[in-house]
């Protein structure tokens, strides 16, 4: 009876939780209408009309979980007679295993997760961090806040904030790629000279490196572990490179960290040009704008200035400081800038202005909603679930989307823009017609990698034992896949390939060329995926193997729907249903005496397929 009791009470608060959490979505939603229909009056515009459930289901399910509705999924929700059935199939998808397959792929595109030579050796721990945190729903100012300050091993599990450091390990570019990661602020120029077309001078940018100054990587032990290792390190080196290297690569990955966090003080480039300062002398931390954070510093300027060209000084810990600036609510971008972003990526157009080129004062031209949305992130406490459901639920985002064309200066943020769908959306949704549950392997807990586990076994390794391992060998790439194929084992079975999403696939996996071939960001620049459609990609969908996957496997999800259909007619509804999201238009009917295959193919090569609207 108490356990019962004990029941209904944790399941009438998860309720209430739920209701309460919607309530807020709906408000806010509300607030979002409010701003863009005050606009519109001003405007004297009308207002664009509402979207039908078949649009609404499929463009949810492309913004939210990255992949079209399969057939029961559309159905299901079609035939829903709830009045508030898209506020709840919101709430649902957001809490979907779908929703962490596709923001993985933008945050790991954003963060650009990728190799980096002798620098990140294995980017799987800084991919799991990601999808950790999107699991728990981590909200988004923590999450810079431990990207920025994390220390400490690379491949230590869960420690997988510090690839972010590792990918881009040169102090100065580090600094640059964060501001524009996380502010929306160019000031690369400034890293060389005076910004041309800015306010920030070199000597800020200086002064902005100083919070995280001596923080760097180190791939090999540190010189009071290297002691231990040399004698049986220069052993190795004579006696076979095979051995010598798996000793120095397996030495790496249990020891190659994230060491620093920062002095509060950088020297001036060498070449320092301007009358406000002298080559190597040392500045002290300070930020571009808004309230400067407090640093203890243990030397004065003075006494740095006078211990030599390279001291930096003592650390302090002024790279939480900076931290904590960057993630304030009171920093003038660092709200506006997610909230520019996820505007973006949700309604096909910036907010407020490019990406990467934001200013703190700026509003864009519309300066009452961006007002209205940082507000709202605020709010929500940087829960990035909550922000974007608070979109999907407002009547902005359920109207009639609006080509841009020509007449692109007149848009007024009424409705979403027609886009092309992301490389990664245009695969998965393949998945949809493939198999009726397309997010069955997404991961729900971490994924070893070889790095990792290897990790975690150094760890009970001492001196010797790691020279027994070298010597078992032979080189760096049996190394590397013997440890793989440990942590596939433990990892257990995680599905045929060929139903996974692109987010599953790891750094040993491949980059999934097709996706590739697609748009997908290679990540080697902030922002680099491309929606421009070019011919090798037409040629492909019409020719490839993705198509050939659908069309030429009668087990696949979308034949066996087809094989319910008793007429042409009904085939053809169950086809334009599964791949366009809709019913057939009757100027179409007339093509339901073709083959399956060759609707399919039509299909699966039109622009309504690939596009969102």
């Amino acid at each position: 009876m108490i356990r019962f009791a004990t029941f209904i009470l944790v399941l009438f608060a998860t309720v209430v939780s739920v209701v309460a959490q919607s309530d807020r979505m709906l408000d806010h939603a509300n607030r979002i209408d409010s701003c863009v229909q005050t606009r519109l009056d001003l405007l004297d515009k009308e207002v664009r009309p509402q979207i039908d459930d078949y649009t609404f289901c499929r463009r949810v399910y492309l913004d939210t979980i990255g992949r079209i509705p399969t057939l029961d999924e559309l159905e299901a929700f079609v035939a829903d007679n709830r009045s508030n059935k898209r506020e709840h199939l919101i709430l649902s998808l957001l809490e979907s295993k779908g929703y962490q397959s596709h923001w993985f792929n933008y945050w790991a595109d954003l963060l650009r997760v990728k190799y980096v030579g002798d620098k990140l050796h294995h980017p799987g721990n800084y991919a799991q961090w990601i999808k950790e945190a999107l699991r728990l729903n981590k909200p988004y100012d923590r999450m810079v806040h431990e990207l920025i300050n994390a220390t400490g091993p690379l491949y230590k599990p869960g420690n997988g904030a510090t690839g972010f450091y590792a990918r881009e390990p040169m102090p100065l570019d580090h600094l640059a790629n964060s501001m524009k990661t996380f502010l929306g602020l160019s000031i690369e120029c400034a890293q060389c000279h005076d910004h041309p077309f800015d306010e920030w001078t070199q000597k800020d940018f200086y002064k902005l490196a100083a919070f995280s100054s001596k923080t760097h990587l180190r791939v090999d032990p540190t010189p009071d572990l290297e002691k231990d290792y040399a004698a049986d390190r220069e052993i190795l080196k004579n006696k076979s490179f095979d051995e010598w290297i798996v000793y120095r690569e397996s030495l790496r990955v249990k020891h190659a960290a994230i060491h620093g966090n920062g002095t509060g003080y950088m020297r001036l480039p060498h070449d320092y040009q301007y009358g406000d300062g002298e080559p190597f002398e040392a500045v002290e931390a300070a930020v571009l704008f808004g309230e400067m954070p407090k640093l203890s510093y243990k030397l004065a300027k003075d006494k740095i200035d006078a211990s030599g060209k390279r001291n930096l000084g003592p650390p302090i810990n002024s790279r939480e400081s900076f931290a904590d600036w960057v993630v304030s609510s009171d920093n003038p971008l660092f709200t506006k800038s997610i909230v520019n972003r996820l505007w973006h990526q949700v309604m096909g157009t910036e907010l407020v202005g490019p990406l990467g080129n934001l200013s703190p004062d700026g509003m864009g031209t519309h300066p009452e909603l961006t007002a209205e949305l940082i507000e709202i992130m605020i709010e929500s406490d940087y829960d990035l679930k909550k922000f974007l459901g608070a979109i999907f639920n407002s009547k902005t985002y359920q109207r009639r989307a609006i080509s841009l064309g020509q007449n692109s200066d007149e848009y007024v943020f009424v409705a979403p823009v027609v886009r092309r769908i992301s490389a990664e959306a245009i695969v998965d949704s393949f998945l949809s017609l493939k198999t009726a549950t397309p997010d069955q392997f997404v991961a729900t807990e971490f994924h070893w990698d070889g790095f990792t586990n290897f990790y975690e076994k150094s760890q009970e390794m001492g001196v010797k034992d790691f020279v027994n391992y070298s010597i078992k060998g032979p080189g760096r790439g049996a190394f590397q896949r013997r440890e793989e194929v440990a942590a596939k084992r433990r990892n257990g079975d995680l599905g045929p390939t060929h139903l996974w999403r692109v987010s599953c696939y790891g750094h040993v996996d491949g980059s999934h060329e097709v996706a590739m071939l697609l748009g997908k960001s290679d990540r080697e620049l902030i922002d680099g995926a491309n929606r421009e459609p070019n011919i090798p990609q037409i040629l492909y969908l019409m020719n490839g193997q993705l198509e050939q996957e659908i069309s030429t496997q009668p087990l696949a999800y979308i034949y066996q729907k087809l094989s319910e259909a008793d007429s042409p007619d009904q085939r053809m509804d169950i086809l334009w249903k599964a791949i366009l999201g809709r019913m057939p238009k009757d100027s179409e009917r007339e093509l339901a005496s073709n083959q399956p295959e060759d609707l399919i193919w039509a299909l699966l090569n039109s622009n309504e397929f690939r596009f969102t609207k």
